[in-house]
């Protein structure tokens, strides 16, 4: 698990320290920060992998430099795991220095797909299971992992559960977050593409919801699902298992809530800090206050402990550098402190409408 995140001389960011813990909520006000912290996990990821860490769209070195430092600084992104192991990834306009480690990224931004018609399969020569960054691969992702007949944990079985396969739990997850949804899919590997169904529609003829939410739901359960069998896996599997188990999981989820209802909202924050709770670290960049108390019932319930969850607003100071507050929560769910903006408007509103002419 990673327990801290360190960023220097990136965007706005000079030198900051992100703690992390197994679930970790990242929130503020828009173009305060959290999503350069996103970016530069990913540029992390693409770099371990050997690829460029420039993000297409992002601009270069020069761009992404802090305009609070001098310009030929290097920029740094270092992870630091619980056991105190250190990885760091150096660049600047001529070299790049790749990290020596880092955990299976499985991220879901918030630029996802709308409703398609159809979905393509990933054609990457012997890679491991793709949800895709705008859920691109999510049909894809899903039939892999059930034709490996892969399964969740039994702290995921749903009342309605028939079993613990990744096709039924995926299934009563909709259902929790869409109540009464039912999602088919095919897939016709000839021609490249998988087709969804929902409620026997096809999806752009049901509306964004499902569509928005079924990334993030597969992307959470395929993070802490396992391989029920012990043989005769495709070669996929055991390499990607064991990476996860070397390696850690890492899922980051970028706006969880957009096109739910609050009740959805609120289930997908549970269904999160679940995810957490059975082994995978999870990073969540919202601006729902129903994803929070979601992940706050969890702890309430004592399905996660709180020593498990951070949450760091984000804002910035006059000179437009990034500054981070983390109010701590207790074992009732209880926050020592709210920052101005942290999930207050609800009350600002209400007070609002409360005051007589």
């Amino acid at each position: 698990m990673i327990s801290e995140v360190k960023i220097k001389n990136f965007k706005s960011f000079i030198d900051a320290k992100i703690p992390l813990s197994k679930l970790t909520l990242l929130t503020g006000l828009n173009s305060s920060g959290k999503s350069s912290i996103i970016q530069a996990l990913r540029m992390y990821d693409l770099a371990h992998s050997g690829k460029s860490p420039l993000l297409m769209g992002h601009g270069g070195i020069a761009e992404l430099r802090s305009k609070f430092v001098a310009p030929k600084e290097n920029i740094s992104i270092s992870l630091t795991t619980h056991n105190n192991v250190e990885a760091t990834l150096t660049l600047n306009e001529y070299n790049t220095t790749p990290p020596t480690y880092a955990p299976e990224l499985i991220y879901v931004g918030a630029d996802r797909l709308g409703p398609q018609p159809n979905l393509p399969i990933d054609q990457s020569l012997n890679s491991n299971p793709r949800v895709g960054e705008k859920g691109e691969y999510v049909l894809d992702f899903i039939s892999r992992l059930v034709d490996q007949n892969y399964i969740l944990p039994s702290a995921f079985k749903h009342e309605t559960s028939q079993s613990l396969t990744f096709d039924h739990i995926l299934q009563n997850w909709l259902s929790e977050i869409t109540p009464g949804v039912k999602f088919n899919f095919s897939h016709n590997k000839k021609a490249d593409v998988s087709h969804a169904e929902i409620d026997s529609c096809r999806p752009t003829n049901v509306g964004f919801g499902l569509s928005y939410t079924l990334p993030i739901i597969a992307a959470a359960l395929g993070s802490v699902a396992q391989p029920n069998n012990k043989t005769n896996n495709e070669h996929w599997v055991d390499t990607w298992e064991k990476y996860k188990k070397n390696n850690g999981v890492l899922l980051i989820i970028e706006n969880p809530e957009a096109h739910l209802h609050p009740k959805g909202q609120t289930a997908m924050g549970k269904l999160l800090a679940l995810c957490a709770q059975q082994g995978s670290q999870v990073i969540i960049e919202t601006h729902s206050e129903h994803v929070m108390d979601g992940i706050r019932i969890a702890i309430k319930q004592q399905a996660l402990p709180n020593t498990a969850v951070k949450f760091h607003y984000f804002s910035k100071n006059t000179f437009g550098e990034s500054q981070v507050k983390s109010p701590n929560i207790d074992e009732n769910a209880k926050i020592d402190s709210w920052p101005e903006g942290f999930f207050d408007q609800t009350l600002i509103n209400r007070a609002i409408l409360a005051k007589r002419n």
